[in-house]
């Protein structure tokens, strides 16, 4: 009996502890193969060798913190750090730029 409450104690602590991970890491996305284009059925470019993962965005969009982790023989490294890619403000030029546009250029 003890040792069965025991197991479902560790099966509990366990989930929850999974349950805690995946709401820290919300984006958690990796970065595994480039394309020739913006499409998965398109050509593959090349298979990244090594693990890159986008954690999190800031609020303004401009900035996203990556994981970027590989191996050298016995010796590994992991790297946690912020890369500027300005998507927010390339994002808010061109809904201006659509803002201003006159209607027949819009379309339908």
């Amino acid at each position: 009996m003890k040792r069965a409450l025991s197991l479902i104690i560790f099966a509990l602590i366990l989930f929850s502890s999974a349950v805690f991970a995946a709401k820290t890491d919300p984006y958690d996305i990796q970065v595994k193969k480039l394309y020739s284009a913006p499409d998965e059925n398109s050509n593959l470019v090349y298979n990244i060798p090594i693990e890159v993962k986008l954690l999190d965005i800031s609020e303004d969009s401009n900035w996203y913190k990556v994981k970027i982790s590989f191996n050298l023989g016995p010796l590994s490294y992991t790297y946690v750090g912020w890369a500027k890619i300005p998507v927010g403000e390339i994002l808010a030029a061109r809904s201006a730029k659509v803002a201003k546009a006159p209607l027949e250029e819009q379309g339908p």
